[in-house]
């Protein structure tokens, strides 16, 4: 009885310490997103996905969702961790109006901020907390991922 029930503590135990692990095979990565969400060839979506990406954050956008997105596709490997990051890494920048919260630091929205996979997760993170490129027209895409490149990063007004 002891036995059946020390198993199934150290079960639940690793069920929870792990939930926000898919396997690789599962998470996808952006060219599946721009072959799914915009309709262009894989060989378009490689060629498009070559020189990073902007991640568009929205004024509907949750820190969950930024974080499950960047775990789903790949840009980072632990979703808690990542998080804790977020929130101690070094925000020298005022977050706009209705930016999101993590901690004391802050994501704004109706921004897009660059991103590529050569990215270790503190530059993912220095990038949302101080680099988003806001627009006034931020609605005119409804994408989470668009092509980008790196001359297109870093913070305008």
């Amino acid at each position: 009885m002891i036995l059946l029930f020390a198993g199934g503590y150290l079960y639940l135990n690793n069920q929870n310490s792990s939930e926000d692990y898919l396997p690789k095979e599962q998470r996808k990565n952006v060219e599946a997103y721009f072959v799914e969400n915009m309709r262009v060839s894989p060989a378009e979506a490689t060629e498009m996905a070559s020189k990073g990406v902007d991640l568009r954050v929205s004024k509907d956008t949750t820190l969950t969702g930024i974080v499950g997105n960047l775990y789903y596709y790949g840009f980072i490997d632990n979703e808690k961790t990542f998080t804790k990051l977020l929130e101690t890494t070094a925000d020298t920048t005022s977050g706009r109006e209705n930016a999101i919260k993590v901690g004391n630091n802050t994501i704004d929205t109706n921004s897009s901020y660059y991103l590529n996979y050569q990215m270790i997760d503190k530059e993912i993170a220095d990038t949302l907390l101080n680099k988003g490129r806001y627009s006034e027209k931020f609605n005119d895409y409804n994408y989470l991922f668009m092509p980008s490149g790196p001359q297109d990063s870093g913070r305008r007004p």
